[in-house]
């Protein structure tokens, strides 16, 4: 939930990134409410819109936003209730009264973000749409399983027991059937240059904790998988049910990766995703950029990731590539303004450009290392050890 004096201090900083500029869309992965707390999660959409001056009429109303429903959203008495709409409503509905769009409930909601020829398509999914259901228990266990479940949560009587249906056991997470088919159609009529991002509040892959399947895990969760798979392009998944920091990388021998990072609880910081492309907008890498409310009260960035993500499916190095690779590999380590002189004689025309190009593709294939990279390229050191 949004309270209390460590997310208003997250939420400082990330405002302050909001004003620095350079932000090109903000996504929310869910549980922004405690067990289904419908107060609880008005309250923390409008914290959420006015904080961070987000929906219409604000300071960042034209900013790409997306959010998600996580399992702590759904009210479980409204889920029981006939259709599978009706517990969204009330989530919807404070969304709106926000001025925040709306929520995914039974298909993909796209976003997308674009410069110049960069381009990320940004498919928002609903992984609660079985949350609080009992068409994925077993017929043979169903009566059983739903009663122990009501009369665990039933009006909050056994703090305990509804906390470990709410955080553990027995929930049955899923998308709904016709939103897996929707994405891959969708999908299909979008650039294929592009970066996939799909989000959702489950993760895709099974938990590192121990949890009494098959409830605990995303009901159809390998279908999803298999389905951003087969599409044959790289695919970031972005997901916040865990909080354990997690990036697992997932690969086929003929596509791009599938990339799952999991976004922190707001009391402990957000996640900064760059996506790198060449100029002929063909992605190259993800940097993940993890800032984290220390123990201390210090807010600050941890160590940078990057992901390489181009699957093979950008153009072969070049004269000015092979250049820059051999200086580095030569010289061990070089700064920016030693390599542009090197990319202009191997022939590059904006040889400046040309060099940022080819350190970032060489960092993607991991042959380097760029330290200094937050600070603009002029400030670049690289290095190579062979």
């Amino acid at each position: 939930m949004m309270a209390g004096p460590p997310v208003k201090t997250v939420f400082r900083h990330l405002y302050a990134a909001l004003e620095a500029g350079g932000v090109d869309a903000l996504l929310f992965m869910g549980d922004l409410a405690d067990r289904g707390d419908l107060a609880g999660y008005k309250a923390c959409v409008a914290y959420l819109a006015g904080a961070l001056q987000l929906g219409v009429g604000r300071r960042f109303q034209d900013l790409k936003l997306g959010l998600v429903p996580g399992n702590h959203d759904v009210d479980r008495e409204l889920a029981a209730q006939q259709g599978m709409r009706k517990k969204f409503r009330p989530l919807q509905e404070a969304v709106q009264a926000a001025g925040l769009p709306a929520l995914p409930v039974e298909n993909p909601a796209w976003l997308r973000a674009e410069r110049g020829k960069a381009r990320a398509e940004i498919a928002l999914l609903n992984s609660c749409w079985g949350c609080g259901e009992k068409e994925n228990i077993p017929s043979e266990f169903q009566a059983g399983i739903a009663e122990a479940i009501a009369n665990a949560i039933a009006g909050g009587s056994n703090e305990r027991a509804a906390a470990a249906y709410y955080d553990r056991q027995l929930d049955t997470p899923a998308f709904s059937a016709t939103s897996i088919q929707r994405l891959v159609d969708d999908v299909g009529k979008r650039p294929g240059a592009s970066v996939l991002v799909a989000c959702a509040h489950h993760n895709i892959l099974p938990q590192r904790t121990t949890r009494l399947a098959p409830y605990t895990e995303l009901v159809n969760s390998g279908s999803l998988r298999n389905a951003l798979m087969d599409l044959g392009r790289p695919v970031l998944y972005l997901h916040g049910h865990i909080h354990e920091d997690p990036v697992e990388i997932l690969s086929t021998p003929n596509g791009g990766p599938l990339v799952c990072i999991s976004a922190p609880e707001a009391s402990r910081g957000f996640n900064v995703i760059e996506l790198v492309f060449t100029h002929s907008g063909l992605p190259l890498s993800c940097n993940l950029l993890p800032w984290r409310l220390e123990e201390t009260g210090v807010f600050r960035e941890r160590t940078r990731q990057t992901i390489p993500i181009a699957g093979g499916r950008r153009r072969p190095p070049d004269a000015v590539h092979h250049a820059i690779y051999r200086e580095v590999v030569t010289a061990r380590n070089r700064y920016w303004d030693a390599l542009v002189p090197v990319a202009a004689a191997a022939g590059a025309i904006a040889p400046e450009d040309a060099t940022e190009e080819a350190l970032e593709t060489l960092a993607a294939d991991q042959l380097l290392a760029i330290e200094n990279y937050e600070l603009g390229r002029e400030h670049w050191l690289v290095s190579c050890s062979v």
